[in-house]
């Protein structure tokens, strides 16, 4: 075990809260004046009160692109690290007294994740396989009890009887995403991955997509461990995907379910997909053609929250990789088909009716990071079961949790300079209570905006009995636009002629006026 406790500034400033005024709350990070931590990320988690337990995962940057540096043996964490976020100490414990065949899955990253009661379970992972000398796909199954493992770890003490292991080719999965909840869990997505990661024309390398949502029982009563109740929906053009965002929702009328969110790569192209994918574990898994998720589409940390009077889900994305590029300075939003680093934030926004919106912030990461950084919530934050924020139960500013860990980049394309993070970032949340004293926005006179980013069309839905006057502006405030409609029917805009950028709907009702910002991408 070592112990490491250190008390000095990081040299970064607090970042203000400024950011679209169409959201009913706002974001600030600052930094913990703690450190360095470890850096890691790709790993697997799990909190106890104050502490906190990272398993796996690497030590440098993004896996190199050469048969010479990808996922070299040297920079796999090879220890099990505990950070007491009561006086941001942190501890740590070495794998070496494991045998290979236990130690090694441990070692590996994208593991898949969840906690089911007070053990850690994590599933397959990818890594250096000692006994076959050989980068593998783990079939792994392991159980760690939590807060013995902790405490093992900042006492000293053998962290060998806290760990059980079985095998399970089902579970030979990386870089999906794993959820649990009422006694059930479910990995979505991810691959089979074997051999060193190289580019064509000489590939090194087997791959194979899962193309699934694989749904299963864990039977634990602390000695054995076993799979129950096993089975698996398939999918093998919108299921092929990895490396993506599985984050927890409520549902109008108040179920609970999850979306699956972006992740790499289509089958036809090196792109992210876009389009999002409901999941409620008694209907199944619904792909939403009718959105494109044009940011952040790669592993990033996220924040949920549910507006339970609109009905309306917001859900934070903070930095990763984005196939656009947002410059808070112009509004404009770049392609970048090399799917870059990035520092956006931005919010998805789910109303009650169905329709998205995707809200680019003038708040920005403190540099090009946030790809497999992980959010983790304090236990204070007014949240439901599955950890989305209660939006209207907020009492002003407060800390909603931390960032931790990751990937960081000084430059948007070039995965050679990258290294882990080792800063810890605070996330803090202050509701707008003037925006939330609205009622439900399919009340008479609120008005639709959609899709946000738009193409080739827009179209504006005023929920109005009468006339209803629309004018569009761009940037610069000249009117491009305007048009005499009835209310209750869409009025859809042609905008093919018109170039990228910032642009403003205006829309004169009965009962009032409305401004709403969307943005033109090419």
């Amino acid at each position: 075990m070592k112990l490491y406790s250190f008390f000095i500034t990081i040299l970064l400033p607090t970042l203000a809260w400024a950011q679209s005024s169409s959201l009913p709350f706002t974001i600030e990070i600052e930094p913990v004046i703690a450190g360095p931590l470890p850096g890691l990320h790709s790993f697997a988690f799990a909190q106890s009160g104050s502490k906190w337990l990272f398993v796996g995962g690497r030590t440098n940057g993004l896996h190199g692109f050469s048969t010479n540096d990808n996922f070299d043996v040297q920079y796999a964490n090879n220890d099990i690290v505990v950070i007491d976020t009561a006086t941001w100490s942190y501890y740590t414990s070495p794998l070496t007294p494991l045998p290979l065949s236990v130690a090694d899955p441990l070692r590996s990253t994208n593991m898949q994740y969840g906690r089911m009661g007070d053990y850690l379970y994590m599933v397959g992972g990818f890594g250096w396989d000692s006994l076959t000398n050989n980068y593998v796909t783990f079939q792994t199954v392991t159980a760690i009890h939590i807060d013995n493992m902790i405490n093992a770890v900042m006492t000293s003490t053998s962290i060998v009887p806290h760990i059980r292991q079985i095998a399970d080719t089902n579970f030979r999965v990386c870089g999906g995403e794993m959820t649990c909840a009422n006694g059930e869990c479910f990995i979505f997505f991810g691959h089979d991955f074997s051999g060193r990661y190289s580019d064509p024309p000489i590939p090194t390398f087997i791959q194979i997509y899962t193309n699934k949502i694989k749904r299963f029982t864990i039977s634990d009563d602390g000695i054995n461990l076993s799979i129950a109740n096993y089975s698996s929906l398939e999918d093998t053009n919108h299921f092929h995907r990895r490396d993506l965002n599985v984050g927890p929702v409520i549902f109008p009328g108040g179920a609970q379910g999850w979306y699956a969110y972006s992740g790499v790569f289509r089958k036809d192209v090196d792109l992210p997909f876009t389009w999002p994918i409901r999941f409620d574990a008694a209907a199944g898994a619904t792909v939403d053609s009718s959105f494109n998720q044009l940011m952040n589409n790669y592993t990033c940390p996220m924040v949920p929250l549910f507006d339970s009077v609109s009905e309306t889900m917001y859900t934070v994305f903070f930095g990763g990789f984005s196939l656009y590029n947002y410059n808070p300075s112009s509004g404009q939003l770049t392609l970048d088909s090399l799917i870059p680093f990035v520092s956006d934030i931005s919010v998805l926004v789910h109303d009650a009716a169905g329709l998205w919106t995707q809200v680019p912030l003038q708040l920005q990461m403190p540099g090009l990071q946030g790809g497999n950084m992980k959010f983790i919530p304090v236990s204070t934050i007014p949240a439901y079961p599955n950890e989305v924020v209660r939006l209207r139960e907020l009492s002003g500013r407060m800390l909603a949790g931390y960032l931790v860990g990751g990937i960081v980049s000084p430059v948007a394309n070039d995965p050679v300079q990258t290294w882990a993070n080792d800063t810890v970032y605070r996330v803090f949340l202050t509701p707008d209570q003037n925006m939330l004293a609205f009622s439900h926005p399919l009340a008479e006179g609120t008005v639709d905006v959609f899709p946000n980013p738009a193409t080739d069309r827009l179209t504006v839905r005023a929920h109005s009995g009468g006339k209803v006057f629309i004018q569009v502006y761009n940037a610069q405030g000249k009117r491009i636009l305007s048009e005499n409609h009835n209310g209750r029917q869409d009025a859809i805009f042609n905008l093919e002629g018109f170039p990228a950028g910032i642009y403003f709907v205006t829309i004169h009702t009965q009962e009032n006026s409305i401004q709403r910002r969307f943005t033109i991408v090419k």
